[in-house]
């Protein structure tokens, strides 16, 4: 009795009493979701980016539409920028657009910018060559593979969503895990706690 006492009163078991009576059913249905998710984005790589691009598509050019509405009907008065809420309304109506017609446009857009940077990585490692300095040969081909890369994904496009996706539903199962494990660490420290 007395040591159910001592348990009672313990700050520490307190809080681990309401962590885990928050925590539990949480984390649980998190673990589902992104392991369903990451499930379903395995079978059908395509089919599941091509549906989050029309989603956000939508989303985007219901915003850019209300976002040109308010520069439209804005009064001009100093501070207020009219202009620029019509420029980005219109742009994000026409990437929202983009996205619902075309939902693979954004592997372009990433390969676009992932090219980009694998291009500053080369000319980078050739001028550390040049100097003769640091670990030039290794940093040279890693930026040609880079290079190499972003050129596949802009000719195969496909590849480039597929492993978008697969990335992402491997992270989603990785969180998936990492939630059961917490639960089962929360179920054992409370087990100690009641002890």
């Amino acid at each position: 009795m007395a040591t159910k006492s001592r348990a009672m009163n313990n700050p520490i078991a307190q809080y681990v009493r309401r962590l885990y009576s928050r925590s539990t059913t949480l984390l649980l249905c998190e673990a589902v979701l992104f392991a369903a998710i990451g499930v379903l984005m395995f079978i059908k790589p395509l089919w599941f980016l091509a549906t989050v691009m029309f989603v956000i598509g939508i989303i985007l050019a219901a915003f850019g539409a209300y976002r040109t509405i308010v520069g439209l009907a804005g009064d001009g008065r100093p501070g207020t920028s009219r202009g620029l809420d019509i420029t980005f309304g219109l742009l994000n109506v026409l990437i929202g657009v983009l996205f619902c017609v075309f939902p693979f446009s954004i592997v372009y857009m990433f390969a676009i910018l992932f090219l980009a940077k694998a291009i500053q990585a080369l000319v980078f490692s050739i001028n550390m060559a040049r100097a003769r300095f640091g670990h030039y040969i290794f940093s040279l081909i890693v930026s040609v593979i880079l290079v190499a890369i972003a050129v596949m994904i802009l000719v195969f496009p496909a590849v480039g969503a597929v492993t978008m996706v697969y990335y992402l539903a491997i992270s989603l199962l990785l969180y998936a895990l990492a939630d059961i494990y917490m639960y089962l660490e929360l179920r054992r420290m409370k087990r100690y706690v009641a002890d």
